[in-house]
């Protein structure tokens, strides 16, 4: 017999109650875990009484979050949450939410995260800023890594920092230093976690985690969330997301699922290789399938697993325009491949082939007096063409190498004099794209990321070293835009001249902090006035374009423009369609699942089988999508119809 209780108030059933609920697995589909729908007669007193007599006129009030649990003979059916759907006269129709969707009902709606409490730093010194510069997550909740709150360009053009830059937790600059120390009259704005920010907002919402593979990640447990928000409490860190799309967005972002068990209110993150590795397997018989099988071919792959048409929603500024560009633009460019020279330099950092293929001949060795780009250089700047190169690089111990320049470069400025205030600015290139879109024709799908990798930019660090940081996008107080007065033909002016304008509070932005180094590079030994700073980056992969370069300076074109492989073990790539980006390393779905083809399955079980398990049915293994169970008669049948993705390799 089947049997309700409400807040530990039984509810009176119908004895030939019939119904359907499902169990369905969330790594698989949106819809939420648990759900079931039910009838209850307010004609009966005892049922009245448990729903407040809501039927009658005079009553206004709706009972919310009420636990709920259904159960039978062979134990608990489902046990979650009561929502009230209906009232009439005679009946209330009610919903019982368990597991996933439950936990996406008491995150729905308006809850936002500001209307969270998610703790606080509590008072930061500078001595803890330093230790959070040698710590990650766990033992530090935020990082007071250098960011820059109001970023001018030199001269206004490439990504060097002037110094009427405005920086948040800035460091001392002392040459040789081989220990960070913060200016004493630095603003000190932590830069949360992102997996903490997730254990907060779990915790806020009455759940715990346990297997979390964001914070067992050796580099999605780096991400932290950039802005410039002056607060030391962790709501005011992050923008006011609902709860609801904050989860969505760090589940796609990372390639997880947030899987809640409602028996102990914990959530398991997970990713769906790493699950399946020890998920436990469900026998069923042959002898217990029942008449004939279904098989449905070339089916739409899940929506929230499957990346497809997959891209980061930018905001309106001129780095993000190079660093992502609209599918249908990039087509009409025209690439060229840059064969490297035989007699290539062995500093690698100079992008020595790009500049050899667009000056038409090899380039004078010095450059005291010349600088200037010959004609086919104006030409490249003004035309819709794009180059590749992939740079020989020479290390000692392994001879060459080649560094992943994955992504094109474009002329991005060219030698010129302001006519306004008579600066120079030199011929400068960019790589363009690196943070682009990945486009699969064969679907119409698309997802929009909302967490966005942050813009670097370097910092001049006396006369002989830079490194990269991040710019803030939202924040108070000194946040602004970047200034560049970049302006000309070709892909720099079309890209210019886009007119679409998110808002900055429509993202989040976030990059991988790397701790303290020397910003090591790959072939690149530091010499030992070189200090060590904190280092925050958006990939490995970095672009420094500096902007001095006039004759008298006796540099040639190319050696300004630097490309650097940061050295460390690891991807840390938010770029999406390179080799150790996000598609490849975090987001692709198991080869020997086939999402296309869906079988399904009715077989008799005594026993409460569970949806996020491995079926070995009849010999042969699947995924399960979900498992449809019925209550007939007021009894809960043996019979249960399972919908299936087979493993291609078992």
């Amino acid at each position: 017999m089947i049997k309700l209780l409400i807040d530990g108030s039984e509810v009176h059933l119908a004895a030939d109650i019939s119904l359907e609920f499902y169990d369905r697995n969330p790594f698989f589909t949106s819809e939420g875990q648990h759900t079931l729908d039910i009838d209850i007669s307010l004609a009966d007193p005892v049922n009245a009484v448990v729903y407040n007599a809501m039927h009658r006129i005079d009553v206004t009030g709706r009972p919310q979050n009420r636990q709920a649990l259904l159960y039978c003979e062979k134990g608990i059916i489902i046990k979650g949450t009561e929502i009230i759907l209906e009232i009439d006269e005679r009946n209330a129709k009610i919903q019982i939410v368990s597991g996933n969707s439950e936990f996406n009902y008491l995150v729905g709606g308006d809850r936002y995260l500001r209307d969270l409490d998610l703790g606080d730093t509590g008072e930061i010194t500078l001595e803890d800023a330093k230790r959070s510069l040698y710590s990650h997550f766990p033992d530090f909740d935020y990082v007071c890594t250098p960011v820059v709150a109001k970023a001018v360009i030199s001269n206004g053009v490439g990504n060097e920092l002037h110094s009427n830059s405005t920086i948040y937790n800035e460091v001392n600059e002392v040459a040789k230093a081989t220990s960070v120390n913060l200016k004493s009259d630095t603003t000190i704005c932590p830069q949360p976690y992102l997996v903490a920010i997730v254990a907060r907002v779990l915790k806020a919402l009455g759940y715990a985690r346990t297997n979390d593979a964001i914070a067992s990640d050796v580099e999605l447990s780096k991400l932290i969330f950039v802005h410039g928000y002056k607060t030391t409490k962790y709501n005011e860190m992050v923008e006011n997301w609902t709860v609801s799309d904050f989860i969505s967005e760090v589940e796609h972002l990372c390639g997880v699922c947030f899987i809640v068990n409602n028996t102990d209110k914990t959530v398991e993150i997970q990713t769906l290789t790493n699950y399946y590795k020890s998920a436990v397997v469900e026998q069923i018989k042959r002898e217990d399938v029942i008449g004939d099988i279904n098989k449905q071919y070339d089916q739409d792959p899940p929506d929230n697993m499957v990346y497809r048409n997959v891209s980061y929603k930018f905001p309106d500024t001129n780095f993000y325009k190079i660093y992502a560009l609209d599918p249908d633009f990039a087509k009409r460019i025209e690439y060229v491949y840059c064969e490297p020279k035989a007699n290539t330099s062995s500093d690698y950092t100079r992008l020595y082939n790009v500049w050899n293929y667009i000056i038409g001949g090899e380039p004078p060795k010095t450059s005291s007096t010349v600088t200037d780009p010959p004609e086919k250089a104006y030409d490249s700047y003004h035309s819709m063409v794009a180059y590749y190169d992939r740079l020989p690089v020479q290390i000692p111990s392994s001879g060459f190498m080649w560094l992943p320049l994955e992504f094109p470069f474009i002329i991005r400025t060219i030698k010129s004099k302001d006519p306004k205030n008579g600066v120079f600015n030199p011929t400068r290139l960019g790589m363009v794209n690196q943070f682009g879109p990945r486009v699969d024709e064969t679907s119409t799908d698309n997802m929009e990321l909302k967490i966005v990798p942050i813009e670097n930019v370097f910092c001049r660090y006396h006369d002989y070293y830079r490194y990269p940081m991040p710019i803030v996008e939202n924040g108070q107080g000194d946040v602004g835009t970047v200034n560049d007065e970049d302006a000309g033909k070709g892909v720099v002016e079309r890209l210019f001249n886009s007119t679409s304008t998110p808002s900055a509070k429509d993202n989040m932005y976030v990059g991988f902090y790397m701790g303290v180094s020397k910003f090591e590079c790959v072939g690149e030994t530091k010499d030992d006035k070189y200090p060590v700073v904190p280092v925050t980056i958006n990939s490995r992969l970095q672009m420094l374009s500096r902007p001095s370069g006039q004759p008298a300076q006796g540099f040639n074109y190319w050696e300004l423009q630097r490309v650097m492989f940061f050295d460390v073990d690891g991807g840390y790539d938010l770029s999406i369609n390179s080799d150790n980006g996000m598609y490849n390393t975090h987001w692709q779905v198991p080869l020997e699942l086939d999402l296309t083809t869906i079988y399904v399955i009715n077989f008799r079980s005594l026993d409460r089988r569970d949806a996020r398990h491995i079926f070995n049915i009849a010999g042969r293994k699947f995924y399960c999508q979900q498992l449809k169970h019925k209550v007939v008669g007021g009894k809960l049948s043996d019979v249960i119809e399972g919908t299936f993705y087979p493993l291609k390799y078992d």
